[in-house]
């Protein structure tokens, strides 16, 4: 001991932290200089004589001095370590902590992304297997995991709600959406900030990312995102031009900016190769630039450890049976009345004259109107007659183009090209202002044309008799008739129909309906009312993505819609995971009419490719990817062009996008197989692994109603059963040392049990991710208010009376981020035997009740019993961080090798045009410029090779940290 009074790994207390001597430096004139490691990381200097720094004796003092504490306390201390630790190295808390039921093949796809290097990934399952679960899991585990605070959601807009509901709902992760209001107001509020560090967790559009000022804010980004999605992916595209340069489209960019300023990188898409080689190859690009040179360099193989992509055809339970059903798609064809034929032949002339009218005028905004006008003619007659009566009213307004608010004139590009990324209310918003617009400011073509769409809308009005919907009330009668409690999903592409069907076709029928206006809380009851109330779902194609409705197996398709891929996405409310019945899909349409039979025979067509391809989603938009619809259905109208025609025409497009997808298939794209064999079943030890771990829904309720007693809590039931003894639903009053940002006050309806959470979306899951929860641990953890470091506790088997000793354990990865523990307990006996088969503990005793005499013996051994715990201990963090070290090799191996070659041909290629530069300039060529920038270019690519080689060294590095006593207890038996 020095003259101060400290020795090296003494821990001290000093004014404003704590922390371990690490070295003792004498100085000249007296007084010691204590070089102190503390808590938060930090080295320390402080003068060994300042009065406010104290020795704070280590649990291995208080052993020998027999100091006992309260036994609440160190079952707190003991009790909070083991949750905190519970999931940080090979457990799912998703699988106990949410409120859904995961399936294999979803936790699988987690695990394999989870137990990679960089957690950088495409997920390219198709629709239905779910995605944004198998991402969710991701990045639960990653906090979990203590390895993401900063998570970035970025999804087409429709979808950015529904993911906000998704991770709250199902996560209870509360994510901030970005839109441009959030953003005006936190830069108004933190003008000199960043305003991507303004919170955490965010979800944002694409298409609001792209915008100059927001990405330009994501470019300048200090502090980047542990973890990043990217919902859609294959809308960040780049392009290779004819002259090798990259043209990068600002989607992309934004993509860029994010993949260069995250760690794990999660790619969600449906269709990841779109045919163009080039834009694959940037986008895998993301998430490592150095894995290819050239697309020409992909395989399914060399994509091993980049990409999951499983199809609906290639899962199977462990019987063997497929895990997804047949779909069962018929036409249900209707015959038109003579007034419903007239009413549609007279419009369709009015619109194909109009038509080729705008498009003579080159009149787009028009154009979109007439298109507009043919769409809902087929929808119903009551949407055509409100279209008319729109009409009408716009007409006598002269209204035109440019009367059009700037908020839709913006929207209409991507209305045209890709109406997918709009949400519901934006493309209704943009159909009811197009449905205003004119076509010509001559007043009397206006009168004639006012006089006309009069005499149509009359026309319209007084057909009193829709026979599509006669038809669907005929069949869904009769489904009905047939089993009383079956339940049928019917989609129309148009909230007017919808009402129609809701008003008076089925006005005696108590239905469901969703549609765009409504909020996602209704929605959702309205999908509760379907499942367990109504027989009849009416729902737009708001409701074509984000709803399971596996319980249901009935579809039926009102009207077409011109975009083909919508209807895949209504199949995939039914056709998803869970369904156990052959999906049955019909789609009315009207004989005899050029645009439903053309929608007819295409569904048919491409059905056949599926079955041909082995694939069930993706099909319609990679096949239909270039091919105008629209325009070709209205090119039709306005040339009366024959049906069999155009058919024709399209087939042809379509057999050649076949072929090209069959070569997609087999040269670039992987089909992962799921079906339990051997490989596969390793995922099950990992469920049952974590869902019959070490923590339990007591542990984590008996942690909290201790910490409550301790420091004036209270819980009490609230329905049926005594708050301590059968009661399952609790009001928490939350003591005030929690209460504060992230905890509230009272929770008014909690429960600690998943089963009555699932049952219960309004009641508040005390799972171990809860804020409460966290906050509990870390306030036994963080400070002095808990000591709980030493304690007695008694045991009913047959062992000799030792110490059992608790540690944290872990190591280090890379270059310090990366911290993995685990929970371990020692027990050593009187005679130096250490195991890791602990005693079972009877119960933690009161130091009052303890006799001295009875610990006598163990607390005089205590230091070398502890050695020989701390011996063992590091022999386990050994072997727990050579099973890292060993995989990690292997990796970063393999990244090495991947960017030796990218950097090697690079830099070859500039070498060589360097050399040919200079032989110009030896010929007497003015080559100055050329050459200049060929070093350039190459200092770059050196640079670079160094910067890349040097972080994949570090990464290499696998470091154990020295076991950390959390506390000890002396163990008698009973």
């Amino acid at each position: 001991m020095t003259d101060s009074g400290f020795e090296v790994e003494d821990h001290v207390t000093f004014a404003g932290g704590e922390g371990e001597i690490t070295r003792i430096e004498e100085r000249d004139g007296g007084g010691d200089l204590l070089h102190v490691y503390t808590t938060d990381g930090q080295l320390r200097k402080l003068p060994s004589g300042l009065p406010h720094i104290e020795k704070v004796d280590s649990v291995v003092d208080r052993l020998v001095a027999k100091q006992i504490d309260d036994p609440v306390h160190v079952d707190l201390r003991e009790r909070a370590t083991r949750l905190d630790l519970a999931y940080r190295y090979d457990r799912f808390l998703s699988l106990t902590n949410n409120r859904i039921e995961i399936e294999p093949y979803q936790v699988q796809a987690a695990y394999e992304i989870l137990n990679s290097y960089d957690h950088r990934y495409l997920i390219g399952d198709e629709v239905g297997l779910g995605k944004t679960i198998e991402a969710g899991i991701v990045i639960e585990e990653l906090i979990a995991r203590g390895r993401a605070d900063r998570v970035l959601i970025v999804a087409p807009a429709p979808l950015t709600v529904q993911w906000q509901e998704e991770m709250r709902e199902k996560f209870d992760r509360n994510f901030v959406i970005y839109d441009r209001d959030t953003v005006r107001t936190y830069r108004r509020s933190h003008p000199n900030q960043n305003v991507w560090l303004q919170e955490d967790l965010i979800i944002t559009s694409i298409d609001f990312a792209k915008q100059d000022d927001v990405l330009e804010a994501l470019q300048n980004l200090e502090e980047g995102w542990d973890a990043a999605v990217f919902d859609e992916a294959h809308h960040l595209t780049a392009r290779r031009g004819s002259d090798e340069s990259v043209e990068r489209t600002q989607r992309f960019m934004v993509g860029e900016a994010v993949a260069h300023n995250s760690d794990a990188l999660i790619l969600l898409t449906g269709t990841p190769h779109k045919g163009k080689s080039d834009q694959f190859f940037f986008l895998i690009g993301l998430l490592d630039p150095y894995r290819f040179s050239h697309e020409s360099q992909i395989t399914p193989d060399a994509l091993d450890d980049l990409m999951i992509r499983r199809l609906k055809d290639g899962m199977y339970e462990m019987d063997g049976t497929r895990m997804f059903p047949e779909k069962n798609i018929e036409a249900l064809p209707v015959k038109m009345t003579p007034e419903e034929r007239r009413l549609y032949d007279d419009v369709t002339e009015y619109i194909r004259e109009y038509y080729n009218l705008a498009q003579q005028e080159e009149n787009h905004t028009a154009g979109f109107t007439m298109v507009i006008y043919q769409k809902r003619l087929v929808s119903s007659i009551y949407a055509i007659r409100k279209s008319l009566e729109n009409r009408m009213r716009a007409i006598q307004n002269d209204a035109v183009a440019e009367d059009l608010s700037d908020d839709v004139q913006g929207l209409i590009p991507r209305y045209s090209t890709e109406p997918e990324t709009l949400t519901d209310a934006e493309r209704s918003r943009v159909e009811t202002e197009l449905e205003t617009v004119t076509i010509t400011l001559n007043r009397e073509q206006i009168k004639e044309e006012l006089e006309r769409v009069r005499r149509l809308w009359q026309q319209a009005k007084d057909i009193t008799t829709d026979s599509k919907a006669r038809l669907l009330q005929e069949y869904v009668e009769g489904v009905l008739a047939g089993d009383p409690d079956e339940k049928v999903l019917v989609f129309t592409e148009y909230t007017d129909t919808l009402e129609y069907l809701r008003d008076t076709i089925f006005e005696d029928r108590d239905v469901a309906q969703i549609y765009g206006d409504l909020s996602q809380d209704r929605r959702r009851r309205e999908q509760e009312k379907f499942e367990n109330e109504a027989n009849i779902l009416l729902a737009t194609d708001a409701a074509r993505e984000g709803l399971n409705l596996q319980f249901a197996h009935i579809m039926v398709n009102y009207d077409l819609p011109w975009n083909p891929i919508r209807i895949d996405q209504r199949m995939g409310r039914l056709h998803r995971y869970g369904q156990d019945r052959t999906v049955e899909i019909r789609n009315l349409f009207f004989k005899d009419t050029r645009e439903s039979e053309i929608l007819n025979l295409l569904i048919e067509k491409l059905d056949q490719i599926e079955e041909d391809l082995g694939m069930r989603s993706d099909v319609l938009g990679r096949v239909l990817e270039n091919i105008d619809l629209d325009g070709q259905i209205m090119a039709a109208i306005g040339a009366d062009t024959p049906t069999e025609e155009v058919i024709a025409d399209i087939d042809r497009a379509i057999n050649e996008r076949k072929e090209a997808l069959e070569t997609v298939e087999g040269d670039f794209l992987i089909r992962d197989r799921f079906d339990l064999s051997e490989e596969d079943r390793e995922i099950l030890d990992v469920i049952e692994r974590s869902r019959e771990g070490e923590v339990s829904e007591t542990d984590i309720e008996m942690l909290v109603r201790e910490f409550f007693d301790v420091f004036g809590g209270d819980i009490r039931g609230v329905r049926p059963g005594p708050a301590r003894a059968g009661g399952d639903i609790f009001q928490l009053d939350v003591p005030r040392v929690l209460t504060g940002e992230r905890v509230d006050q009272q929770y008014e309806h909690a429960t600690f049990t998943r089963d009555v959470a699932m049952e219960h979306d309004e009641v508040s899951f005390i799972a171990l991710d809860h804020p409460l929860v966290q906050a509990v641990i870390d306030y036994c953890l963080g400070g002095k208010q808990i000591a709980g470091n030493v304690g007695a506790k008694t045991t009913t088997d047959d062992v000799s009376p030792g110490i059992l000793f608790n540690f944290r354990v872990g190591y280090v990865a890379g270059s310090g981020e990366a911290v993995t523990e685990k929970f371990i307990q020692l027990y050593v006996t009187e005679d130096g035997t250490v195991t890791t088969d602990t005693p079972t503990i009877e119960s933690t005793l009161s130091p009052e009740v303890v006799e001295p005499s009875t610990i006598q013996q163990l607390a005089r051994a205590a230091s070398s019993l502890h050695q020989i715990a701390d011996d063992e201990a590091w022999r386990q963090v050994q072997g727990f961080a050579q099973e890292a070290r060993d995989e990690r090799e292997r990796e970063v191996t393999i990244k090495r090798q991947h960017a030796e070659q990218h950097f090697s041909e690079r830099i070859g290629t500039w070498e060589e045009r360097l050399e040919t530069y200079q032989r110009r300039a030896e010929e007497g060529a003015d080559m100055s410029a050329p050459i200049g920038n060929a070093r350039r270019n190459l200092e770059n690519l050196r640079r670079e090779q160094d910067r890349e080689l040097a972080q994949l060294e570090e990464d290499r590095h696998v470091t154990p940290e020295e076991p950390t006593l959390v506390n000890a207890s002396f163990v008698l038996s009973t």
